[in-house]
C-alpha cells in the first residue's frame, strides 16, 4: 500500500490544522491569494501519469499574474526527475 494513503480522520486533521492556522500563515498582503483548495481535471492528472516513464507526480507552489497561489504539477520519473522533454514537451498542469 502506498505511503501516501491516509485515513479520513488524518485528512480532516491536516485540513483543520491548516485552516486553524491560516491567519498566522498568510501575511495581510497575500491573504486573499491563498486558497483552502484547488480543483484539477481528472483527465489532466491522468495525462501526467500516462507519460512514458512516469512513476509519480510532483507539486510546486506557483503564483499567477493576479497574485493567486496555485499548484503546478509535473510528472516524475524513476530517478526522481521532473519529466521535461525539450523536444516533445512534458505535460505540466495547474489549477483553474
Amino acid at each position: 500500500m502506498s505511503q501516501h494513503f491516509i485515513s479520513l480522520d488524518t485528512a480532516k486533521d491536516l485540513i483543520g490544522r491548516y485552516r486553524a492556522n491560516f491567519n498566522d500563515i498568510a501575511t495581510p498582503e497575500y491573504k486573499d491569494s491563498l486558497k483552502y483548495s484547488e480543483t484539477f481535471d481528472a483527465a489532466a492528472i491522468k495525462a501526467i501519469l500516462d507519460q512514458p516513464g512516469c512513476v509519480a507526480f510532483r507539486a510546486y507552489y506557483g503564483m499567477k499574474q493576479d497574485n493567486n497561489i496555485c499548484l503546478v504539477f509535473f510528472g516524475v520519473d524513476a530517478n526522481d526527475n521532473n519529466i521535461i522533454n525539450s523536444t516533445i514537451g512534458g505535460i505540466i498542469v495547474t489549477g483553474k
